[in-house]
């Protein structure tokens, strides 16, 4: 497919960031990506910094970093941290307090559903029992839908953390991802335009979920993926084909090469 794109719209960006559920992969968490999408991404990545933006930890992505051979700053644990792929190691991490720990509990005390967190990148249950550590994030695992917005409401009494919502690996389900405030997509977006001396709006961000509007608001070019939620659609500035169709390498093909 041949781009209508200027080559000089395509200069100013110097910088992809990229979803990983639903748009570098499908929504499931063994998917990896396919050889066209990887194919794309290696040949873009000798003109522009190619890095991930996802809500999973290192222990979740990094077979899929070291498949893609990214080398560019990466946000993970949904902005709770940064990672360099090249020096293995965590360039910023921001925690939750302990006080926020606290309120977490109790507002989540009577879920009857999975919830994690990840305290000194190990994922252990978060319950009565936990004693916090190193807290990066919490994950409540497989909500049912009606049950999100009543439980959001809640969170609105702790204003130091941030509850994103992702889609879960079951069907029809939703996850929520909580992390310090500025632990999200958007905060990792200004950071990395630090690590890489470049301004936001030189950054491509392209996603498909409700923890992705964070991410595109902080970009320059806002992309949403063909199966990404509408409400992710009307604040593109363009809608790529579904992750089933490979939207990634389109994307790629017409900003980038």
């Amino acid at each position: 497919m041949k781009s209508s794109t200027s080559k000089s719209s395509r200069k100013k960006y110097k910088a992809l960031m990229l979803d990983v559920d639903g748009t570098l992969v499908i929504n499931r968490r063994d998917a990896m990506p396919s050889q066209k999408v990887k194919n794309a991404v290696n040949k873009a990545a000798k003109i522009i910094k190619i890095g991930v933006a996802t809500s999973r930890p290192l222990s979740d992505i990094n077979h899929i970093i070291k498949y893609l051979n990214l080398t560019t700053p990466c946000i993970i644990t949904g902005g709770a941290q940064i990672y360099d792929p090249v020096s293995k190691k965590y360039i910023l991490e921001h925690l939750i307090n302990n006080e926020d720990i606290k309120k977490i509990k109790k507002i989540t005390k009577n879920l009857k559903t999975l919830i994690l967190v990840l305290d000194r990148q190990k994922a252990v249950p978060f319950n009565e029992k936990y004693s916090p550590q190193k807290p990066i994030q919490i994950w409540i695992h497989g909500l049912k839908s009606n049950s999100v917005e009543k439980l959001l409401d809640k969170f609105l009494s702790v204003p130091t953390v941030s509850v994103q919502k992702t889609p879960s690996w079951k069907n029809d389900r939703i996850d929520l991802v909580i992390t310090n405030i500025i632990g999200t997509k958007q905060h990792g977006i200004l950071e990395v335009a630090k690590l890489l001396n470049i301004e936001t709006h030189e950054i491509i961000g392209v996603g498909d979920g409700y923890n992705d509007f964070p991410l595109l608001m902080a970009c320059g070019l806002k992309i949403a993926m063909g199966n990404a939620n509408e409400e992710l659609k009307k604040i593109a500035d363009f809608v790529a084909p579904s992750v089933e169709e490979d939207g990634v390498a389109t994307v790629i093909e017409k900003f980038i090469l």
